[in-house]
C-alpha cells in the first residue's frame, strides 16, 4: 500500500514539475522579403533590438513578449542616420508570417531605403489594429461634419477600449486621438481613460493622455487662455490682451519645424485677405536660437505679429505636445476652436468678419 502511494506521489510530482518548468510559448516570425538578400533586417520591440540575416529571401525572429506590443522591422540599423521607412506590426506570442518588400530610392534630401509590408498573418492584435484603423478611415476621416466626426470618434474609441482594455494599442490610440485637433472634451477623454488597464500601457502613452486632459481643460471652447507677454523682433514686450477686439489666431511654431514652415504660404494668403477686416495672427515661436527665428520670418515673408519664447514658457503653460498648433480666439479673447486648418479658418473668417 505504501509503495503504491509513493508511486502515485512521484507520478503526480513529475506532472506538476513538468507543468511548472514548461516554458511559455513565445513568438516566431517567419518572414519573406524581396530585395534584401544577404543583408540584415532588424526587429525593434520595447527596449529590444534583434537582427536576422536574409537568406534566399527568408528571415526569422524568435522571442517572447509579456503582452501584444507594437513593433517595427527596419531595413538598416535603427540607429543609422540614413533615411528609411519601417514596417510596423503588432507582435504577440504566436507564429506570425510576414511578406515584405525592400527597395531604394531618392528624395530631395538624399537616398532612402524603403521597407513595405504586404501581408501579416498569425497576429490577432494585428487584425484588431487593421480593423479599427479601417473603421476610422470610413467613419471619421472621411466625415465632413465636425460634430459627427467627434461623436463617431468617441464611439469608436469607447467600443475598442471597452473590448481591449489590456491591449497596449488602446493606450496609444487614446494618446493620439485625445490631442486638441480631434476635439474630444476633457470629460470624454477621462471617460475613455478609465476603461484602460493601465498596468499594460506604455508610460509615454499614459503621460501623453494625462497631458492631453490638462490641455483640454485649459483650452475648452469658450475659455480664456493664459495671457502671452513675450518679446517681438525688436525686443519690445507684446501683450496678447492688447489684441482684444480682433479675431486672433495664436500660431505656435518654430523655424526648425518643417510642417510649420510649409503652412506659412497659405496662412499668409489668408492674413493678407483678412488683416484689414479685424483679423490678426500672433506667431509664438519656441525657437531657442533667435537668429534662426528671425531668418525664417524673413525667408517665409511673414508679416504678422511675432514673438519669441526661447525659454519654452508657453510650451509648459499651454501643455503643448507638438507643433504646429494654433488657437483661434474671438473678439473677447475667448477660444473659438483649436488646431484649425486653413480651409476651416477661411470659412470661419468669411462668417465672422
Amino acid at each position: 500500500m505504501k509503495s503504491n502511494t509513493l508511486a502515485l506521489f512521484l507520478v503526480f510530482s513529475i506532472v506538476i514539475l513538468g507543468c511548472t518548468t514548461k516554458p511559455e510559448k513565445g513568438f516566431l516570425i517567419n518572414g519573406r522579403i524581396s530585395g534584401l538578400d544577404n543583408r540584415y533586417i532588424y526587429l525593434v520591440y520595447g527596449n529590444k533590438i534583434d537582427s536576422s540575416k536574409v537568406l534566399n529571401g527568408s528571415f526569422y525572429f524568435e522571442g517572447k513578449v509579456s503582452y501584444p506590443k507594437k513593433s517595427a522591422l527596419y531595413p538598416d540599423l535603427p540607429s543609422s542616420k540614413e533615411q528609411m521607412t519601417i514596417g510596423v506590426l503588432m507582435l504577440e506570442n504566436s507564429e506570425i508570417d510576414i511578406v515584405a518588400r525592400y527597395s531604394e530610392g531618392m528624395t530631395s534630401s538624399g537616398p532612402i531605403k524603403f521597407l513595405d509590408i504586404d501581408s501579416i498573418n498569425g497576429s490577432k492584435s494585428q487584425v484588431l489594429k487593421d480593423h479599427f484603423e479601417g473603421k476610422m478611415h470610413r467613419t471619421v476621416f472621411e466625415e465632413p461634419n465636425d460634430s459627427i466626426k467627434t461623436e463617431t470618434l468617441y464611439d469608436n474609441l469607447f467600443e475598442f477600449l471597452s473590448a481591449n482594455p489590456e491591449l497596449e494599442l488602446s493606450g496609444e490610440y487614446l494618446a493620439d486621438y485625445s490631442t486638441p485637433g480631434y476635439n474630444l472634451t476633457s470629460d470624454q477623454i477621462n471617460n475613455l481613460f478609465v476603461l484602460l488597464d493601465t498596468s499594460y500601457q506604455d508610460e509615454q502613452s499614459l503621460e501623453k493622455i494625462s497631458k492631453n486632459i490638462s490641455q483640454r481643460k485649459l483650452l475648452e471652447i469658450g475659455n480664456t487662455p493664459p495671457n502671452i507677454v513675450l518679446p517681438d523682433m525688436e525686443g519690445n514686450l507684446l501683450d496678447r490682451k492688447t489684441l482684444k477686439g480682433k479675431i486672433v489666431l495664436l500660431d505656435f511654431w518654430a523655424s526648425w519645424c518643417a510642417p510649420c514652415r510649409q503652412a506659412n504660404p497659405e496662412l499668409l494668403k489668408i492674413y493678407e485677405k483678412s488683416k484689414d477686416k479685424g483679423f490678426e495672427i500672433l506667431g509664438i515661436s519656441i525657437d531657442e536660437n533667435s537668429q534662426k527665428w528671425k531668418e525664417a520670418i524673413i525667408e517665409d515673408g511673414i508679416s504678422w505679429l511675432q514673438v519669441l519664447d526661447s525659454l519654452g514658457e508657453t510650451k509648459r503653460t499651454y501643455n503643448l505636445n507638438s507643433i504646429p498648433f494654433n488657437i483661434l480666439l474671438d473678439r473677447e479673447g475667448q477660444i473659438m476652436t483649436v488646431d484649425v486648418n486653413h480651409v476651416e479658418l477661411t470659412r470661419i473668417l468669411e462668417t465672422e468678419l
